[in-house]
């Protein structure tokens, strides 16, 4: 019996002890993804980021993010990580942050892309006390494809991307408009767009489902909306220098569907990042 009993303890601690390790790991994903998609949601860094040749070696460095989500009680803790920085432009595959994808059209400013992101949205519940109960919501894989004009300092960009990892089996379109600047050994670039999410986006990252519901806590089933979207991106590298500093700055602001969730209590959404990278081989 003592045996039997020792037995069923080290299974249930290594059983523990899994579910722990899972969490960790999901949790340094979700922490990855979030500072990279930062940059990707600020569209092409072909350009932004490139080397004298017009494209860029492996660039590798480290950040520091803060993201305050729009969730009710959201915990201080979690609005402030440090996370990676990794870009790359070769003649087709390029790596942007949380985007990789295969240009079929780079030709006079206009750029066509397949692409593939990390979708960075959800939390877990353990993110607030208001959210105890919930089923976490897992951050995300999305496959599609862009369109950028850029001609000259003033650029466009749309881009669609649907969630093949079957968590919100949901989609996005994102267009946006922006300005490059650039002086001495600096480049600014300010932004503004659009977000449209599907309803099935919107309701699987804002949504309460009924068994879910708890008083004060109703259930809510979110539809498609659009969410606007200011950012801007500072970069600063000498031509001679391999090492490159940078900052970014996104606010969003919510559509109603998401302003109406039960677990949100914020209608806006500030995410900043400031950090370093280096090139390597320049």
């Amino acid at each position: 019996a003592f045996v039997a009993a020792v037995s069923r303890f080290s299974l249930m601690t290594e059983s523990i002890y899994a579910e722990e390790i899972q969490v960790k790991i999901k949790s340094m994903f979700s922490l990855v993804g979030a500072a990279l998609v930062l940059f990707v949601s600020q569209a092409s860094l072909a350009d932004e980021f490139s080397a004298s040749t017009g494209k860029r070696p492996f660039t590798a460095g480290l950040g520091i993010l803060y993201a305050d989500k729009p969730y009710r009680d959201f915990d201080s803790d979690e609005k402030s990580s440090l996370v990676p920085v990794i870009l790359y432009e070769g003649e087709s595959f390029f790596v942007r942050g949380g985007s990789i994808g295969w240009k079929f059209i780079e030709s006079n400013g206009l750029e066509f892309a397949a692409v593939g992101e990390y979708l960075a949205d959800g939390y877990e519940e353990g993110d607030s006390d208001y959210l105890r109960g919930m089923d976490d919501r897992d951050p995300s894989f999305g496959a599609g494809a862009h369109v950028i004009f850029n001609p000259d300092a003033l650029g466009f960009k749309l881009a669609a991307v649907t969630d093949v990892a079957d968590n919100s089996d949901g989609s996005q379109v994102r267009g946006e408009v922006f300005y490059k600047y650039r002086t001495g050994d600096w480049m600014l670039r300010p932004s503004a767009g659009f977000v449209w999410q599907s309803d099935d986006y919107n309701d699987y990252y804002y949504g309460v489902t009924n068994s879910e519901a708890r008083p004060g806590r109703p259930a809510y089933s979110a539809d498609d909306d659009i969410n606007y979207r200011l950012g801007a991106v500072a970069v600063y590298q000498q031509k001679t220098s391999p090492w490159m500093f940078l900052a970014g700055l996104r606010y969003d602001i919510f559509g109603d569907e998401i302003q109406d969730s039960p677990i949100v209590e914020e209608d806006d959404q500030l995410t900043a990042v400031i950090g370093f990278a280096y090139t390597f081989g320049k």
